[in-house]
């Protein structure tokens, strides 16, 4: 977070003033960034990278992050509108159902779909609260932090794959 610095969180300031922390906004945040770091990966291909052993293709991640982002969409809206939903979580999808490019406009749509219904919740909203079996009690909030690192690992994966490297 910009102006903190250390473990302790103390002011970064001249004035030494406490920084705001607004973990919604940073999550929201968080959420957006993913639809430019991807979109900047993705620029302008045209064809998949070529499969290399155990990795998963670009198309499988992107697949993979759709799925995910349906599951998560789902989620966060039985968290915000019923009385301590139950929820479990769901066997892994067909990764290999659409192209790259497909799967990138389906999650892209969804994710700004979510970013809008995010920004329009109030805030003891993000700490409502259900269960997700096997994981356990789950907030709004740690559903969309989970959401925004597993963005962060496949974002990661995506740039690994298009530079050549090992996943």
């Amino acid at each position: 977070m910009a102006g903190v610095q250390g473990p302790d969180r103390k002011p970064a300031n001249p004035d030494n003033h406490a920084v705001a922390f607004d973990e919604p906004a940073d999550l929201i945040a968080s959420c957006e960034a993913t639809l430019d770091v991807i979109g900047l990966l993705m620029g302008d291909i045209k064809e998949e990278i070529q499969d290399s052993g155990d990795s998963w293709s670009i198309a499988q991640i992107l697949n993979h992050m759709l799925d995910t982002e349906r599951r998560y969409y789902t989620r966060v809206r039985r968290v915000q509108r019923e009385h301590h939903p139950h929820m479990r979580v769901m066997p892994d999808a067909d990764y290999n159902r659409l192209s790259a490019l497909r799967a990138w406009t389906e999650f892209y749509d969804l994710r700004r779909r979510q970013i809008d219904a995010l920004k329009r919740l109030r805030p003891h909203e993000w700490r409502r609260a259900g269960t997700l079996t096997p994981i356990g009690r789950v907030t709004i909030a740690s559903l969309v932090r989970h959401l925004a690192a597993h963005d962060a690992l496949h974002a990661g994966q995506i740039a690994r794959r298009l530079t050549g490297r090992a996943n």
